[in-house]
């Protein structure tokens, strides 16, 4: 081998060392260090902020074993969105059990638990959480009835699901969160549309809470167990003892969340205030008598009372709102805010408001006629919520807190799926209660889309496939021997 050669060869050797030593440190270093994407459309397996502060902070070990067949329709997206609950958190862990593959061991887990195929089970000490496939998707179930197969995914709701369960089995208690009752509000237990508040109580058990009624009519105490009471859309005036009630309750530490429409005039119309006018005052909290326009936020279709609020404030309750630019919508809304700079204690914060141009209506008795901007009118911008409390991080524990919304039906049911309503709801409940880390963005549950053919679609396409595609190799074929030859 002459020397030119023997050059040659070794420097051939060591670019190919060099690029083997490239490779393995490029593998080496992904191993260690690497982060998961989502192509999906929708962001189907993007973790909220929720769940990442969550689990993020976790200080128990969850054990999570999915009992579920390889071939279920669900089971990669479990699989791939709990490996991003375990990319957060060392203190996941997860265990894929196929009932197939692994028969012992599953009839084990089936007589251990008591639990069926297709299953995903929560563990941390003696907690368990069982969350079952119906829980995991929703489904249609039109083309399958019409013999079209198996019924499609429409929303995949695993974060909701799985981001609940681990909050049912690593924390210790479960707080009690009581709605008032006997002043005309609106059920818990009610499913009707724009007045139930059915939705609400699942939202919030979902979340781990225990949701009752309290039956408050005539009462001087509130539950002993109560971390938080919700007043939500009273039509009658609050008896002496039960207001008594509420402010002892508040001024003692206690969680309040008061949800309080307009009253417009008219006959037997209880006073503005509910009777609560002591209690909000007290706090330094001016409730008015009035209704919200804002023409900047206007909405097509749908009238001028209707408020489209995207203005926030600092709050924890609405950092979250803010950052995600998520409106909140509220059907027929009042003023709440503080009585001024002097008089207002500084623990009073604004969450809501209208733009400048927005307006509380303080002619309620001519709302028939032209509504417009007066001297007298609440001017712009105009504060629909307020929260009353300390907002730092390590608040003293028996500090009272308080949520005044000038809306109740944008927490009822329908209206807590329109924009950022289920998240303003629920913020307010997680801070009321202290759970400061549940409080953001509620998880997703994106649809998925479909592409629907008509045969004449799919013939083409199929036309296509056997004959166009081959037509054109050959064509292609064809050219280039025709230019090689000249």
């Amino acid at each position: 081998m002459s020397r030119g050669s023997a050059a040659r060869v070794g420097v051939s050797a060591a670019a190919i060392a060099l690029a083997a030593a490239i490779l393995v440190g490029v593998n080496w270093l992904g191993s260690r260090h690497w982060s998961r994407g989502d192509w999906t459309k929708t962001h189907l397996y993007s973790l909220s902020t929720t769940t990442k502060k969550l689990v993020g902070g976790l200080a128990k070990p969850v054990r999570v074993t999915v009992f579920m067949d390889r071939d279920s329709r669900l089971y990669t997206p479990v699989i791939e969105i709990l490996s991003r609950y375990r990319a957060l958190s060392p203190k996941i862990e997860v265990e894929e059990l196929d009932p197939k593959r692994n028969l012992a061991r599953a009839e084990a887990l089936v007589r251990e638990f008591g639990i069926r195929q297709n299953t995903v089970v929560f563990r941390s000490g003696d907690r368990k959480k069982y969350v079952e496939e119906d829980k995991l998707a929703d489904f249609d179930f039109a083309g399958a009835q019409m013999g079209r197969g198996a019924p499609e995914i429409k929303n995949f709701k695993g974060e909701e699901a799985f981001t609940s369960a681990i909050l049912s089995v690593t924390e210790s208690r479960t707080p009690h969160v009581y709605f008032s009752s006997g002043h005309g509000e609106a059920s818990i237990d009610s499913g009707e549309r724009g007045k139930g508040y059915a939705d609400a109580k699942q939202l919030l058990e979902r979340d781990n809470l225990t949701v009752a009624k309290w039956e408050s009519l005539g009462k001087d105490s509130v539950p002993a167990d109560a971390d938080a009471i919700v007043v939500a859309g009273p039509r009658t005036a609050f008896l002496e003892p039960e207001a008594g009630a509420l402010a002892k309750y508040l001024a003692g530490g206690g969680r309040l969340l008061l949800l309080l429409d307009p009253v417009l005039p008219a006959p037997g119309a209880p006073p503005a205030d509910f009777a609560l006018g002591k209690l909000l005052s007290g706090n330094g909290v001016k409730l008015g008598n009035d209704i919200v326009i804002d023409p900047a936020n206007a909405l097509p279709l749908v009238g001028a009372e209707t408020v489209f609020a995207k203005q926030y404030g600092s709050h924890p309750i609405v950092r979250s709102l803010s950052a995600e630019g998520l409106p909140v919508i509220f059907p027929l809304a009042r003023s709440v805010s503080k009585p001024g700079a002097a008089g207002a204690p500084s623990s009073v914060v604004t969450l809501v408001e209208t733009s400048p141009d927005g307006w509380g209506e303080t002619s309620l008795a001519n709302l028939e006629e032209q509504v417009k901007k007066d001297p007298e009118d609440t001017p712009g911008p105009v504060s629909l919520a307020v929260a009353v409390g300390p907002a730092d991080e390590k608040p003293p524990a028996k500090a009272p807190r308080l949520v005044v919304i000038g809306n109740s039906r944008f927490a009822a049911n329908g209206g807590l799926a329109t924009a950022g309503n289920a998240n303003l709801f629920l913020n307010s409940i997680h801070w009321l209660t202290g759970a400061e880390k549940q409080i953001g963005i509620a998880p997703k549950t994106p649809e998925q889309a479909s592409l629907s053919l008509t045969r004449g679609q799919v013939r083409r396409i199929g036309l296509f496939s056997v004959l166009g595609l081959p037509a054109f190799a050959v064509v292609l074929g064809v050219w280039v021997w025709y230019r090689r030859r000249d």
